[in-house]
Protein backbone atom coordinates (compact mmCIF):
# COMPACT_ATOMS: atom_id res chain seq x y z
CA UNK A 1 0.00 0.00 0.00
CA UNK A 2 2.99 2.53 0.89
CA UNK A 3 4.28 1.75 -2.16
CA UNK A 4 1.05 3.03 -4.12
CA UNK A 5 0.90 6.08 -2.61
CA UNK A 6 5.02 6.55 -3.20
CA UNK A 7 4.34 5.77 -6.85
CA UNK A 8 1.49 7.70 -7.42
CA UNK A 9 2.80 10.80 -5.55
CA UNK A 10 5.68 10.06 -7.83
CA UNK A 11 3.33 9.96 -11.09
CA UNK A 12 1.08 12.75 -9.82
CA UNK A 13 2.62 15.86 -11.15
CA UNK A 14 3.13 14.22 -14.88
CA UNK A 15 -0.19 12.15 -14.71
CA UNK A 16 -2.34 15.84 -13.93
CA UNK A 17 -4.27 13.86 -11.25
CA UNK A 18 -5.85 16.82 -8.80
CA UNK A 19 -5.71 16.29 -5.14
CA UNK A 20 -9.35 16.58 -4.78
CA UNK A 21 -9.99 13.69 -7.01
CA UNK A 22 -7.41 11.18 -5.12
CA UNK A 23 -9.03 12.15 -2.07
CA UNK A 24 -12.21 11.85 -3.27
CA UNK A 25 -10.98 8.25 -4.56
CA UNK A 26 -9.52 7.46 -1.45
CA UNK A 27 -12.53 8.22 0.54
CA UNK A 28 -15.35 6.72 -1.32
CA UNK A 29 -13.22 3.77 -1.26
CA UNK A 30 -12.81 3.94 2.47
CA UNK A 31 -16.51 4.23 3.17
CA UNK A 32 -17.62 1.52 0.70
CA UNK A 33 -15.03 -1.48 2.48
CA UNK A 34 -16.81 -0.49 5.57
CA UNK A 35 -20.04 -0.78 4.00
CA UNK A 36 -19.49 -3.88 2.69
CA UNK A 37 -17.56 -5.49 5.50
CA UNK A 38 -21.02 -4.59 7.51
CA UNK A 39 -23.12 -6.07 4.71
CA UNK A 40 -21.01 -9.24 4.94
CA UNK A 41 -21.15 -9.46 8.80
CA UNK A 42 -24.97 -8.97 8.96
CA UNK A 43 -25.53 -11.59 6.26
CA UNK A 44 -23.26 -14.05 8.29
CA UNK A 45 -25.30 -13.24 11.24
CA UNK A 46 -28.70 -13.80 9.62
CA UNK A 47 -27.24 -16.83 8.06
CA UNK A 48 -26.66 -17.90 10.87
CA UNK A 49 -29.96 -17.02 12.58
CA UNK A 50 -31.93 -18.71 9.93
CA UNK A 51 -30.03 -21.85 10.13
CA UNK A 52 -30.80 -21.79 13.93
CA UNK A 53 -33.93 -21.28 13.40
CA UNK A 54 -34.44 -17.98 15.57
CA UNK A 55 -35.69 -15.15 14.86
CA UNK A 56 -33.03 -12.68 15.97
CA UNK A 57 -29.39 -12.50 16.60
CA UNK A 58 -26.87 -11.56 19.33
CA UNK A 59 -24.28 -8.79 17.15
CA UNK A 60 -20.76 -9.45 18.74
CA UNK A 61 -17.41 -7.39 18.12
CA UNK A 62 -14.03 -8.86 19.98
CA UNK A 63 -16.47 -11.66 21.98
CA UNK A 64 -18.45 -8.66 23.71
CA UNK A 65 -22.43 -8.57 22.60
CA UNK A 66 -23.57 -5.36 21.16
CA UNK A 67 -27.10 -5.78 20.88
CA UNK A 68 -29.87 -8.99 20.04
CA UNK A 69 -31.74 -7.78 16.70
CA UNK A 70 -33.93 -9.28 14.56
CA UNK A 71 -33.66 -10.77 11.54
CA UNK A 72 -35.75 -8.36 9.43
CA UNK A 73 -34.17 -5.69 10.71
CA UNK A 74 -30.84 -7.32 9.99
CA UNK A 75 -31.82 -7.64 6.15
CA UNK A 76 -32.94 -4.40 5.50
CA UNK A 77 -29.90 -2.41 6.74
CA UNK A 78 -27.85 -4.50 4.60
CA UNK A 79 -30.64 -3.76 1.55
CA UNK A 80 -29.38 -0.03 2.57
CA UNK A 81 -25.95 -0.44 3.31
CA UNK A 82 -25.71 -2.84 -0.14
CA UNK A 83 -27.09 0.17 -1.65
CA UNK A 84 -25.04 3.03 -0.12
CA UNK A 85 -22.04 1.07 -1.39
CA UNK A 86 -23.37 1.05 -4.97
CA UNK A 87 -23.54 4.48 -5.11
CA UNK A 88 -20.04 4.66 -3.62
CA UNK A 89 -18.32 2.32 -5.82
CA UNK A 90 -19.99 4.46 -8.74
CA UNK A 91 -17.71 7.14 -7.52
CA UNK A 92 -14.90 5.22 -7.66
CA UNK A 93 -15.19 3.89 -11.08
CA UNK A 94 -15.97 7.63 -11.90
CA UNK A 95 -13.04 9.11 -10.82
CA UNK A 96 -10.23 7.11 -12.28
CA UNK A 97 -12.17 7.17 -16.07
CA UNK A 98 -12.79 10.79 -15.96
CA UNK A 99 -8.83 11.36 -14.42
CA UNK A 100 -7.70 8.91 -17.52
CA UNK A 101 -9.35 10.82 -19.98
CA UNK A 102 -9.32 14.20 -19.30
CA UNK A 103 -4.98 13.20 -18.58
CA UNK A 104 -4.67 11.53 -21.99
CA UNK A 105 -6.18 14.95 -23.92
CA UNK A 106 -4.10 16.70 -21.69
CA UNK A 107 -0.75 14.65 -22.26
CA UNK A 108 -0.99 14.98 -26.04
CA UNK A 109 -1.92 18.51 -26.10
CA UNK A 110 1.07 18.99 -23.89
CA UNK A 111 3.38 16.61 -26.19
CA UNK A 112 2.46 18.38 -29.67
CA UNK A 113 2.45 21.79 -28.25
CA UNK A 114 6.21 21.06 -26.95
CA UNK A 115 7.03 19.74 -30.37
CA UNK A 116 6.03 22.55 -32.16
CA UNK A 117 7.96 24.78 -29.32
CA UNK A 118 10.82 23.28 -29.93
CA UNK A 119 14.03 24.50 -32.20
CA UNK A 120 13.34 23.35 -35.46
CA UNK A 121 17.14 21.41 -34.79
CA UNK A 122 14.99 19.28 -32.24
CA UNK A 123 12.15 18.96 -34.67
CA UNK A 124 14.31 17.73 -37.56
CA UNK A 125 16.12 14.79 -35.86
CA UNK A 126 12.40 13.20 -35.33
CA UNK A 127 12.42 10.49 -37.73
CA UNK A 128 8.91 10.44 -39.65
CA UNK A 129 5.95 8.35 -37.84
CA UNK A 130 7.91 8.30 -34.13
CA UNK A 131 6.30 10.99 -33.08
CA UNK A 132 2.77 9.96 -34.70
CA UNK A 133 3.25 6.54 -32.71
CA UNK A 134 4.21 8.42 -29.14
CA UNK A 135 1.27 10.50 -29.43
CA UNK A 136 -1.56 7.95 -30.08
CA UNK A 137 -0.45 4.45 -28.69
CA UNK A 138 2.20 5.60 -26.04
CA UNK A 139 0.34 8.10 -24.86
CA UNK A 140 -2.81 5.86 -24.62
CA UNK A 141 -0.66 3.47 -22.75
CA UNK A 142 0.98 5.75 -20.73
CA UNK A 143 -2.33 7.32 -19.28
CA UNK A 144 -3.60 4.01 -18.32
CA UNK A 145 -1.15 4.38 -15.48
CA UNK A 146 -3.58 6.82 -14.26
CA UNK A 147 -6.22 4.11 -14.15
CA UNK A 148 -4.21 1.08 -12.37
CA UNK A 149 -2.91 3.80 -9.46
CA UNK A 150 -6.41 4.65 -8.95
CA UNK A 151 -7.26 1.09 -9.12
CA UNK A 152 -4.69 0.11 -6.59
CA UNK A 153 -5.15 3.05 -4.08
CA UNK A 154 -8.98 2.37 -4.22
CA UNK A 155 -8.62 -1.47 -3.88
CA UNK A 156 -5.59 -0.87 -1.23
CA UNK A 157 -7.61 1.10 0.90
CA UNK A 158 -11.00 -0.75 0.97
CA UNK A 159 -8.88 -3.57 1.49
CA UNK A 160 -7.58 -2.03 5.08
CA UNK A 161 -11.26 -1.11 5.77
CA UNK A 162 -12.28 -4.99 5.43
CA UNK A 163 -9.12 -5.97 7.72
CA UNK A 164 -9.83 -3.52 10.30
CA UNK A 165 -13.52 -5.08 10.30
CA UNK A 166 -12.35 -8.45 10.13
CA UNK A 167 -9.48 -7.07 13.29
CA UNK A 168 -12.61 -5.93 15.14
CA UNK A 169 -14.27 -9.34 15.17
CA UNK A 170 -11.05 -11.39 15.88
CA UNK A 171 -7.44 -9.97 15.87
CA UNK A 172 -5.73 -12.86 16.00
CA UNK A 173 -7.20 -14.35 12.45
CA UNK A 174 -7.35 -11.11 10.71
CA UNK A 175 -3.69 -10.37 11.98
CA UNK A 176 -2.15 -13.44 10.51
CA UNK A 177 -4.30 -12.69 7.24
CA UNK A 178 -2.57 -9.37 6.81
CA UNK A 179 0.80 -10.90 7.57
CA UNK A 180 0.79 -13.59 5.06
CA UNK A 181 -1.08 -10.93 2.65
CA UNK A 182 2.35 -9.02 2.54
CA UNK A 183 4.61 -11.78 2.28
CA UNK A 184 2.65 -12.47 -0.38
CA UNK A 185 2.36 -9.08 -2.07
CA UNK A 186 6.67 -8.96 -1.56
CA UNK A 187 7.05 -12.67 -3.22
CA UNK A 188 5.88 -11.80 -6.41
CA UNK A 189 7.86 -7.94 -6.64
CA UNK A 190 10.11 -9.85 -8.43
CA UNK A 191 7.47 -11.07 -11.37
CA UNK A 192 6.98 -7.35 -11.68
CA UNK A 193 9.94 -6.19 -12.33
CA UNK A 194 10.65 -8.29 -14.86
CA UNK A 195 7.02 -7.67 -16.59
CA UNK A 196 9.13 -3.89 -16.58
CA UNK A 197 11.44 -4.46 -18.23
CA UNK A 198 9.92 -6.60 -20.66
CA UNK A 199 7.17 -3.81 -21.87
CA UNK A 200 10.16 -1.26 -21.94
CA UNK A 201 11.40 -3.23 -24.74
CA UNK A 202 8.33 -3.76 -26.15
CA UNK A 203 7.67 -0.08 -26.52
CA UNK A 204 10.57 0.76 -27.72
CA UNK A 205 10.30 -2.10 -30.35
CA UNK A 206 6.76 -0.89 -31.17
CA UNK A 207 8.14 2.92 -31.94
CA UNK A 208 10.66 1.74 -34.46
CA UNK A 209 8.43 -0.36 -36.06
CA UNK A 210 5.87 2.34 -36.53
CA UNK A 211 8.15 4.74 -37.81
CA UNK A 212 9.46 2.09 -40.67
CA UNK A 213 5.96 1.62 -41.59
CA UNK A 214 5.57 5.10 -42.30
CA UNK A 215 8.99 5.16 -44.48
CA UNK A 216 6.76 2.41 -46.55
CA UNK A 217 3.80 4.17 -46.94
CA UNK A 218 6.09 7.68 -47.37
CA UNK A 219 7.95 5.79 -50.63
CA UNK A 220 4.83 2.89 -51.33
CA UNK A 221 4.93 4.74 -55.25
CA UNK A 222 9.12 3.52 -55.04
CA UNK A 223 8.64 0.32 -53.74
CA UNK A 224 6.29 -0.07 -56.07
CA UNK A 225 8.31 1.24 -59.03
CA UNK A 226 11.13 -0.55 -57.96
CA UNK A 227 9.81 -4.19 -57.39
CA UNK A 228 10.91 -3.87 -53.77
CA UNK A 229 7.51 -5.00 -52.41
CA UNK A 230 8.59 -8.45 -51.15
CA UNK A 231 12.12 -7.18 -49.72
CA UNK A 232 10.06 -4.52 -47.75
CA UNK A 233 7.95 -7.49 -46.71
CA UNK A 234 10.85 -9.64 -45.31
CA UNK A 235 11.95 -6.48 -43.46
CA UNK A 236 8.63 -5.39 -41.87
CA UNK A 237 8.37 -9.19 -41.03
CA UNK A 238 12.01 -8.82 -39.03
CA UNK A 239 10.79 -5.80 -37.44
CA UNK A 240 7.46 -7.38 -36.36
CA UNK A 241 9.28 -10.54 -35.23
CA UNK A 242 11.37 -7.83 -32.78
CA UNK A 243 8.18 -6.94 -30.84
CA UNK A 244 6.78 -10.36 -30.63
CA UNK A 245 9.63 -12.09 -27.95
CA UNK A 246 9.16 -8.59 -25.30
CA UNK A 247 5.18 -8.73 -25.69
CA UNK A 248 5.21 -12.62 -25.05
CA UNK A 249 7.09 -12.37 -22.16
CA UNK A 250 5.19 -8.85 -20.89
CA UNK A 251 2.04 -10.37 -21.02
CA UNK A 252 2.99 -14.11 -19.64
CA UNK A 253 4.45 -12.52 -16.65
CA UNK A 254 0.80 -10.49 -16.26
CA UNK A 255 -1.05 -13.42 -16.69
CA UNK A 256 0.92 -15.77 -14.25
CA UNK A 257 0.95 -13.53 -11.42
CA UNK A 258 -3.06 -13.52 -11.33
CA UNK A 259 -3.22 -17.84 -10.94
CA UNK A 260 -0.46 -18.26 -8.60
CA UNK A 261 -1.89 -15.01 -6.44
CA UNK A 262 -5.19 -17.06 -6.30
CA UNK A 263 -3.86 -20.26 -5.10
CA UNK A 264 -1.71 -18.58 -2.54
CA UNK A 265 -4.93 -16.55 -0.93
CA UNK A 266 -6.96 -19.60 -0.98
CA UNK A 267 -4.15 -20.74 1.05
CA UNK A 268 -4.31 -17.84 2.99
CA UNK A 269 -7.84 -18.41 3.74
CA UNK A 270 -6.96 -22.14 4.61
CA UNK A 271 -4.83 -20.85 7.30
CA UNK A 272 -6.86 -18.53 8.68
CA UNK A 273 -8.97 -21.20 9.21
CA UNK A 274 -7.08 -23.52 11.06
CA UNK A 275 -6.10 -20.63 13.13
CA UNK A 276 -9.63 -19.76 13.72
CA UNK A 277 -10.60 -23.65 15.11
CA UNK A 278 -7.00 -23.64 16.85
CA UNK A 279 -8.23 -20.46 19.27
CA UNK A 280 -11.56 -22.52 19.93
CA UNK A 281 -13.76 -19.61 17.60
CA UNK A 282 -16.26 -22.14 16.78
CA UNK A 283 -19.75 -19.80 16.74
CA UNK A 284 -21.27 -19.98 13.25
CA UNK A 285 -21.91 -16.23 12.77
CA UNK A 286 -18.70 -15.13 14.14
CA UNK A 287 -17.06 -17.39 12.12
CA UNK A 288 -18.78 -17.13 9.08
CA UNK A 289 -18.76 -13.21 9.03
CA UNK A 290 -14.69 -13.42 9.72
CA UNK A 291 -14.71 -15.90 6.45
CA UNK A 292 -17.23 -13.47 3.86
CA UNK A 293 -14.99 -10.46 5.15
CA UNK A 294 -11.29 -12.08 5.00
CA UNK A 295 -12.07 -13.74 1.43
CA UNK A 296 -13.38 -10.59 0.32
CA UNK A 297 -10.41 -8.75 1.47
CA UNK A 298 -7.98 -11.31 0.08
CA UNK A 299 -9.85 -10.45 -3.13
CA UNK A 300 -8.58 -6.68 -3.04
CA UNK A 301 -5.54 -7.37 -2.38
CA UNK A 302 -5.30 -9.59 -5.62
CA UNK A 303 -6.82 -6.77 -7.37
CA UNK A 304 -4.50 -4.36 -5.77
CA UNK A 305 -1.29 -6.85 -6.47
CA UNK A 306 -3.02 -7.15 -10.24
CA UNK A 307 -2.97 -3.13 -10.41
CA UNK A 308 0.93 -2.78 -9.40
CA UNK A 309 1.65 -5.51 -11.67
CA UNK A 310 -0.31 -2.97 -14.63
CA UNK A 311 1.36 -0.16 -13.27
CA UNK A 312 4.61 -1.09 -13.82
CA UNK A 313 3.97 -2.36 -16.62
CA UNK A 314 2.54 1.55 -17.59
CA UNK A 315 5.44 3.23 -16.54
CA UNK A 316 7.60 2.53 -19.49
CA UNK A 317 5.58 4.03 -21.44
CA UNK A 318 4.84 6.87 -18.84
CA UNK A 319 8.36 7.49 -18.99
CA UNK A 320 8.99 7.48 -22.67
CA UNK A 321 6.08 9.86 -23.06
CA UNK A 322 7.93 11.82 -20.67
CA UNK A 323 11.26 11.95 -21.88
CA UNK A 324 9.90 12.76 -25.40
CA UNK A 325 8.32 15.71 -23.92
CA UNK A 326 11.41 16.70 -21.87
CA UNK A 327 13.65 16.41 -24.76
CA UNK A 328 11.78 18.93 -26.79
CA UNK A 329 11.09 21.26 -23.41
CA UNK A 330 14.95 21.19 -23.53
CA UNK A 331 15.14 22.65 -27.06
CA UNK A 332 13.03 25.82 -27.09
CA UNK A 333 13.16 27.72 -30.34
CA UNK A 334 14.97 31.44 -29.49
CA UNK A 335 11.93 34.22 -29.05
CA UNK A 336 12.57 38.21 -28.43
CA UNK A 337 10.09 40.08 -27.27
CA UNK A 338 10.47 43.40 -29.87
CA UNK A 339 7.57 43.62 -32.16
CA UNK A 340 8.32 43.53 -35.68
CA UNK A 341 5.82 45.60 -37.84
CA UNK A 342 7.28 45.07 -41.11
CA UNK A 343 10.74 43.32 -42.52
CA UNK A 344 12.37 46.63 -44.21
CA UNK A 345 16.30 45.83 -44.19
CA UNK A 346 17.98 42.38 -44.03
CA UNK A 347 21.57 42.14 -43.31
CA UNK A 348 24.16 38.88 -42.94
CA UNK A 349 27.68 40.54 -41.15
CA UNK A 350 30.12 37.72 -40.57
CA UNK A 351 27.52 34.54 -40.49
CA UNK A 352 29.15 31.10 -40.28
CA UNK A 353 26.88 27.84 -39.16
CA UNK A 354 27.83 24.20 -38.38
CA UNK A 355 25.28 21.59 -37.98
CA UNK A 356 28.32 19.56 -36.37
CA UNK A 357 31.32 21.50 -34.46
CA UNK A 358 34.16 23.16 -35.95
CA UNK A 359 33.20 21.45 -39.37
CA UNK A 360 31.06 24.99 -40.72
CA UNK A 361 28.85 24.57 -43.83
CA UNK A 362 28.92 28.13 -44.08
CA UNK A 363 31.93 30.49 -44.18
CA UNK A 364 31.71 34.15 -43.07
CA UNK A 365 28.94 35.47 -44.94
CA UNK A 366 28.41 39.29 -45.45
CA UNK A 367 25.62 40.71 -47.72
CA UNK A 368 22.52 43.27 -47.61
CA UNK A 369 19.02 43.29 -49.08
CA UNK A 370 16.78 46.42 -49.51
CA UNK A 371 12.94 46.10 -48.78
CA UNK A 372 11.50 45.23 -51.41
CA UNK A 373 14.42 43.67 -53.45
CA UNK A 374 14.31 40.38 -55.31
CA UNK A 375 17.65 38.70 -54.81
CA UNK A 376 18.11 35.34 -56.60
CA UNK A 377 20.75 32.32 -55.17
CA UNK A 378 22.37 30.00 -57.14
CA UNK A 379 25.20 27.58 -56.96
CA UNK A 380 26.18 24.26 -57.11
CA UNK A 381 24.94 21.07 -55.13
CA UNK A 382 26.06 21.07 -51.67
CA UNK A 383 27.20 24.91 -51.79
CA UNK A 384 25.05 25.80 -48.73
CA UNK A 385 21.79 26.61 -50.17
CA UNK A 386 19.50 25.09 -48.42
CA UNK A 387 21.14 25.89 -45.10
CA UNK A 388 20.71 29.21 -46.12
CA UNK A 389 17.05 28.93 -46.51
CA UNK A 390 16.82 27.34 -42.76
CA UNK A 391 18.75 31.14 -41.85
CA UNK A 392 16.69 33.60 -43.75
CA UNK A 393 13.65 31.66 -42.17
CA UNK A 394 15.11 32.03 -39.13
CA UNK A 395 14.75 28.15 -38.46
CA UNK A 396 18.50 28.04 -37.52
CA UNK A 397 20.20 30.65 -35.95
CA UNK A 398 24.23 31.69 -36.76
CA UNK A 399 26.82 30.06 -34.94
CA UNK A 400 28.77 32.62 -35.38
CA UNK A 401 27.75 36.11 -36.65
CA UNK A 402 24.46 38.45 -36.43
CA UNK A 403 21.70 38.25 -38.97
CA UNK A 404 20.76 41.76 -38.83
CA UNK A 405 16.82 42.89 -39.38
CA UNK A 406 15.71 46.89 -39.59
CA UNK A 407 19.19 47.03 -37.71
CA UNK A 408 18.57 44.54 -34.87
CA UNK A 409 19.52 41.08 -34.28
CA UNK A 410 16.56 39.03 -35.78
CA UNK A 411 16.51 36.87 -32.36
CA UNK A 412 15.38 39.89 -30.70
CA UNK A 413 11.58 39.98 -32.37
CA UNK A 414 8.90 38.02 -31.32
CA UNK A 415 8.75 35.09 -33.02
CA UNK A 416 4.90 35.24 -33.75
CA UNK A 417 4.97 38.88 -35.34
CA UNK A 418 8.18 37.40 -37.63
CA UNK A 419 6.34 34.64 -38.83
CA UNK A 420 3.50 36.96 -39.92
CA UNK A 421 5.83 38.97 -41.49
CA UNK A 422 8.15 36.13 -43.46
CA UNK A 423 6.40 33.52 -45.56
CA UNK A 424 8.23 30.12 -47.45
CA UNK A 425 7.23 28.53 -50.81
CA UNK A 426 9.39 24.89 -50.22
CA UNK A 427 11.18 22.87 -53.27
CA UNK A 428 8.54 20.09 -52.14
CA UNK A 429 5.36 21.13 -51.78
CA UNK A 430 3.62 19.85 -48.82
CA UNK A 431 -0.80 20.22 -48.51
CA UNK A 432 -3.10 18.71 -45.80
CA UNK A 433 -5.81 16.47 -46.37
CA UNK A 434 -8.38 19.45 -46.28
CA UNK A 435 -10.50 22.12 -48.51
CA UNK A 436 -8.44 24.39 -50.82
CA UNK A 437 -9.23 27.64 -48.75
CA UNK A 438 -8.19 25.51 -45.29
CA UNK A 439 -4.82 24.82 -47.20
CA UNK A 440 -4.56 28.26 -48.44
CA UNK A 441 -5.50 29.69 -44.84
CA UNK A 442 -3.13 27.36 -43.18
CA UNK A 443 -4.32 27.10 -39.45
CA UNK A 444 -4.03 31.25 -39.47
CA UNK A 445 -7.79 31.94 -38.78
CA UNK A 446 -7.41 35.77 -39.31
CA UNK A 447 -7.13 35.36 -43.02
CA UNK A 448 -9.95 35.40 -44.42
CA UNK A 449 -12.30 34.21 -47.66
CA UNK A 450 -11.34 37.19 -49.52
CA UNK A 451 -7.78 37.48 -49.01
CA UNK A 452 -7.01 33.77 -49.59
CA UNK A 453 -8.76 34.32 -53.22
CA UNK A 454 -6.96 37.05 -53.67
CA UNK A 455 -3.99 34.79 -52.84
CA UNK A 456 -5.10 32.47 -55.32
CA UNK A 457 -5.40 34.72 -58.07
CA UNK A 458 -1.92 36.09 -57.23
CA UNK A 459 -0.53 32.79 -57.73
CA UNK A 460 -2.51 32.31 -60.79
CA UNK A 461 -4.21 29.15 -59.61
CA UNK A 462 -8.08 30.67 -59.31
CA UNK A 463 -9.21 29.42 -62.41
CA UNK A 464 -8.44 26.31 -61.76
CA UNK A 465 -9.48 25.75 -58.10
CA UNK A 466 -13.23 27.54 -59.51
CA UNK A 467 -13.06 24.41 -62.13
CA UNK A 468 -12.84 21.79 -59.43
CA UNK A 469 -16.18 20.52 -58.81
CA UNK A 470 -16.50 22.52 -55.27
CA UNK A 471 -14.17 25.24 -55.81
CA UNK A 472 -12.28 26.12 -53.03
CA UNK A 473 -14.18 23.50 -50.41
CA UNK A 474 -12.84 20.50 -52.54
CA UNK A 475 -10.93 18.50 -50.77
CA UNK A 476 -7.55 17.81 -51.72
CA UNK A 477 -4.52 16.11 -50.47
CA UNK A 478 -0.64 14.81 -50.70
CA UNK A 479 -1.38 11.86 -52.62
CA UNK A 480 -1.32 13.16 -56.28
CA UNK A 481 -5.03 12.18 -57.07
CA UNK A 482 -6.70 15.35 -56.81
CA UNK A 483 -4.36 17.82 -58.09
CA UNK A 484 -1.40 18.34 -60.50
CA UNK A 485 2.59 19.61 -59.15
CA UNK A 486 2.22 22.29 -60.58
CA UNK A 487 -1.26 22.90 -59.17
CA UNK A 488 -0.06 21.90 -55.52
CA UNK A 489 3.14 23.95 -56.08
CA UNK A 490 0.85 27.12 -56.78
CA UNK A 491 -1.37 26.55 -53.33
CA UNK A 492 1.55 26.47 -51.53
CA UNK A 493 2.63 29.77 -53.01
CA UNK A 494 -1.30 31.08 -52.37
CA UNK A 495 -0.30 29.77 -49.00
CA UNK A 496 2.52 32.06 -48.79
CA UNK A 497 1.09 35.04 -50.52
CA UNK A 498 -2.22 35.13 -48.39
CA UNK A 499 -0.74 36.75 -45.70
CA UNK A 500 0.67 39.43 -47.10
CA UNK A 501 3.96 39.01 -46.12
CA UNK A 502 7.30 41.45 -46.24
CA UNK A 503 9.12 38.92 -47.04
CA UNK A 504 8.80 35.42 -49.26
CA UNK A 505 11.48 32.84 -49.41
CA UNK A 506 10.99 30.38 -52.62
CA UNK A 507 13.30 27.23 -52.65
CA UNK A 508 13.03 25.95 -56.26
CA UNK A 509 9.62 26.85 -56.77
CA UNK A 510 9.84 25.44 -60.20
CA UNK A 511 12.41 22.94 -60.47
CA UNK A 512 9.71 20.06 -60.75
CA UNK A 513 7.03 21.97 -63.29
CA UNK A 514 6.32 21.65 -66.61
CA UNK A 515 6.51 24.44 -68.77
CA UNK A 516 2.94 25.60 -68.28
CA UNK A 517 3.07 25.36 -64.27
CA UNK A 518 6.67 26.93 -64.67
CA UNK A 519 5.23 30.07 -66.88
CA UNK A 520 2.39 30.56 -64.50
CA UNK A 521 4.48 30.61 -61.09
CA UNK A 522 6.95 33.27 -63.31
CA UNK A 523 3.87 35.21 -63.78
CA UNK A 524 3.02 35.64 -60.30
CA UNK A 525 7.02 36.44 -59.05
CA UNK A 526 6.58 38.74 -61.91
CA UNK A 527 3.78 40.51 -60.43
CA UNK A 528 5.14 40.30 -57.09
CA UNK A 529 8.33 42.12 -58.15
CA UNK A 530 8.59 45.71 -56.13
CA UNK A 531 6.07 45.16 -53.52
CA UNK A 532 7.89 42.35 -51.48
CA UNK A 533 10.95 40.96 -50.66
CA UNK A 534 11.77 38.02 -52.21
CA UNK A 535 14.84 35.63 -51.85
CA UNK A 536 14.50 32.36 -54.37
CA UNK A 537 17.03 29.30 -54.41
CA UNK A 538 16.94 28.09 -57.86
CA UNK A 539 18.90 25.77 -60.48
CA UNK A 540 16.90 26.82 -63.80
CA UNK A 541 18.16 30.65 -64.39
CA UNK A 542 14.79 31.03 -66.18
CA UNK A 543 13.48 31.52 -62.51
CA UNK A 544 15.78 34.22 -61.74
CA UNK A 545 15.23 36.78 -64.53
CA UNK A 546 12.43 38.53 -62.22
CA UNK A 547 15.57 38.94 -59.62
CA UNK A 548 17.00 42.70 -59.12
CA UNK A 549 20.57 41.12 -58.08
CA UNK A 550 22.06 37.60 -58.07
CA UNK A 551 24.13 35.58 -55.20
CA UNK A 552 26.66 32.94 -56.11
CA UNK A 553 27.17 30.68 -53.45
CA UNK A 554 30.09 27.78 -53.54
CA UNK A 555 31.55 25.46 -51.09
CA UNK A 556 29.62 27.46 -48.13
CA UNK A 557 30.89 30.66 -49.60
CA UNK A 558 29.21 33.52 -50.77
CA UNK A 559 31.68 33.90 -54.23
CA UNK A 560 29.89 36.68 -56.10
CA UNK A 561 26.81 38.90 -55.40
CA UNK A 562 25.62 42.02 -58.56
CA UNK A 563 23.45 41.72 -61.04
CA UNK A 564 23.35 39.17 -64.06
CA UNK A 565 25.54 41.42 -66.25
CA UNK A 566 27.84 41.86 -63.87
CA UNK A 567 28.09 38.29 -62.35
CA UNK A 568 28.52 36.89 -66.36
CA UNK A 569 31.91 39.09 -66.50
CA UNK A 570 33.18 38.33 -62.99
CA UNK A 571 32.11 34.86 -61.88
CA UNK A 572 33.08 32.01 -63.38
CA UNK A 573 30.73 29.38 -62.37
CA UNK A 574 27.86 32.05 -63.18
CA UNK A 575 29.07 32.42 -66.67
CA UNK A 576 29.36 28.80 -67.30
CA UNK A 577 25.78 28.35 -66.13
CA UNK A 578 24.65 31.10 -68.89
CA UNK A 579 26.54 29.05 -71.38
CA UNK A 580 24.73 25.64 -70.86
CA UNK A 581 21.20 27.40 -70.53
CA UNK A 582 21.53 29.14 -73.84
CA UNK A 583 22.85 25.54 -75.20
CA UNK A 584 19.94 23.97 -73.85
CA UNK A 585 17.22 26.52 -74.36
CA UNK A 586 15.28 28.79 -72.24
CA UNK A 587 14.29 25.68 -70.10
CA UNK A 588 18.03 24.44 -69.42
CA UNK A 589 19.10 23.29 -66.26
CA UNK A 590 22.11 24.75 -64.36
Amino acid sequence: MKRFFARYRELAPFLGASRWAVFALIGSAILAGFAEAAVLALIAYAAGALSGSGDSVALELSGVTLARVGVPVLLATAFVLVLARLALQEVSAYLPARMSADRQVTMRQELWASFLDASWEAQSKEREGSLQEVLSAQVFKATQAVLFAATGIAAGVTFLALVVSALALNVFVAGLTIILAGVLFLALRPLTRLGRAFTHQHAVATIDYAADVSDGVRMAEEIQVFGAGDAQKRHARDLAGRIRQPFFRAELMGRSIMPLYQGATLLIILAGLIGLYATGEARIAALGAIVLILIRALSYSQMMQNAYHALNEALPYVDLVKGVRDKYASSPAVDGDLPLPSVDGLKFRGVSFAYVRDRDVLHGISFAVAAREAIGIVGPSAAGKSTLVQLLLRLRLPTVGTIFVNGVPVEQYARNDWFRHVAYVPQAPQILHASVRDNIRFFRPWIDDSAIEDAARQAQIDDEVLAFQGGYDTVIGQRADAVSGGQRQRICLARALAGQPDMLVLDEPTSALDMRSEELVQRSLLDLRGTVTMLIVAHRLSTLNVCDRLMVFDSGRLEAFGSATELVNSNEFFRNAVSLTRVAGADGLL
